[in-house]
């Protein structure tokens, strides 16, 4: 990261709010939240994920590395000693090519950097959300290795912090390299140690990079943030997939203020029978244990699906032959799915897993592995239909031949259209940028 020593402001108190948000929204609607509360709580959900320096948000003095800026081309800020520690382990390559090079330090270098800080500042928040929109990182995680999420800025007079979005869009790493060369850095070297940091958060938390480009002066600002594994399930029940962030992101940091436009989701709204869903349930059981069994590896741990949770999410076709698809697939750890289940659904899993009868007139059964199908819904998130599947680990079906390719990959193919690919949103966006470039 250049500029910041990054913290996660995600509080206690933010995720109790936002529980209490949802409960009192249904009860006051009862069946469903209205789009326009929803808006709202997307835009308050998405500013709860920033990350961002604490002591740079005072307003304090940047200092640039003493090591490089000097005698090199490249120029990273820092608030304090502890930053500039901290982000060493990414920053020392760049360091050590821009001592190697000793090019001389382009004119203005340092203070369009500063300037470039300053507007970062005021508009991470809103970079972040739309970079978790453009590369689809809810639906499709594995996008944050391939790409960055590019914002041009130009310089235009008059107007408050200076910049002003050029454009703004999902560039693949090779991409990224061909076009800027020497000056894009290293992104894949930052984004392996960006994951570092992220995984020993959680194991499935990821991390992502934004870089800021001022076209006039050719300097950049790249830094790291990361999605927890509870934000990331709360923007897929929630249907997060958003056609128009490039839209809303332009409106939100245009200067004078401009009002942003509604919110155009990818995903429409479930609305399957029951009995239908019911059905589709049943005719795809096996395929989904066995996908558990792969994925929990419950043929050498029998005891996997004591600690470990596998969590679906679909989405409605809105056709009768298919009904569901599925978007994506992730094991959790227990403590994890706890956090992020609702407390219903929670309470399911429990009495799965550690076999306990749902009332006292049932027996108790055998403790048994547990799915998750997590339907999605973006206006009715609370309301999403859930269900559980026990995992029956039967001879039958671990006798079945284990796939050569991922149990991910086969659940696709099996239930759906076998289609995983990152899917960035917005890819018109993505080709008008190289035009622009």
């Amino acid at each position: 990261m250049l500029g910041g020593n990054q913290t996660p402001s995600i509080t206690l108190r933010n995720l109790v709010l936002l529980s209490t948000y949802f409960h009192y929204a249904t009860l006051e609607s009862s069946r469903h939240v209205p789009l326009w509360r929803l808006y709202i709580l997307i835009n308050w959900y998405m500013n709860s994920l920033t990350l961002s320096c604490r002591k740079s948000e005072t307003g304090g003095k940047l200092r640039a590395c003493s090591r490089c800026s000097v005698a090199g081309k490249g120029v990273a800020l820092y608030c304090s000693i502890q930053c500039q520690k901290e982000d060493w382990p990414r920053h020392k390559l760049d360091c050590n090519k821009n001592l190697e090079d000793g090019l001389p330090m382009p004119e203005g270098a340092k203070d369009t950097l500063e300037h470039i800080v300053i507007w970062d500042r005021k508009n991470r928040r809103k970079l972040v959300s739309a970079a978790i929109s453009a590369l689809d990182l809810c639906h499709y995680p594995e996008n944050a290795d391939e790409y960055v999420f590019l914002v041009g800025l130009k310089d235009t007079p008059g107007v408050k912090y200076r910049y002003q979005i050029s454009f703004a869009g999902a560039l693949s790493f090779d991409e990224y390299e061909n076009v800027y060369g020497g000056r894009s850095g290293n992104p894949r070297n930052d984004q392996r140690i960006g994951q570092e940091r992220a995984k020993a958060k959680s194991e499935t938390c990821i991390s992502f990079q934004i870089v800021e480009w001022s076209v006039s002066e050719g300097c950049r600002n790249t830094f790291q943030t990361w999605m927890m594994p509870k934000d990331m399930h709360g923007y897929r029940i929630a249907g997060f997939g958003v056609l128009n962030w490039e839209e809303i992101l332009l409106a939100q940091c245009a200067w004078p203020k401009v009002p942003a436009p509604p919110i155009h989701a990818m995903y429409p709204k479930f609305s399957g029978n029951r009995l239908a869903l019911e059905a589709w349930r049943q005719m795809y059981k096996n395929d989904i244990c066995s996908a558990a069994i792969d994925a929990l590896e419950l043929v050498d741990d029998p005891l996997g699906g004591r600690s470990h949770i596998l969590i679906i999410y679909l989405r409605c076709t809105g056709m009768r032959e298919t009904l569901m698809k599925v978007e994506n697939a992730f094991v959790f750890s227990l403590e994890e799915a706890e956090t992020m289940l609702a407390q219903s659904v929670w309470r399911g899993v429990e009495l799965v897993v550690n076999g306990k009868p749902r009332t006292e007139s049932q027996a108790a059964k055998a403790p048994a592995p547990c799915v998750v199908c997590q339907i999605i819904d973006q206006e009715d998130p609370v309301h999403a239909p859930t269900f559980l599947v026990p995992v029956q680990v039967t001879p039958a079906l671990l006798g079945q031949p284990r796939w050569p390719y991922s149990w991910k990959e086969r659940l696709a193919e099996v239930i759906g259209d076998g289609d995983l690919r990152p899917n960035l949103v917005g890819v018109e966006a993505t080709e008008r940028l190289l035009y622009l470039l």
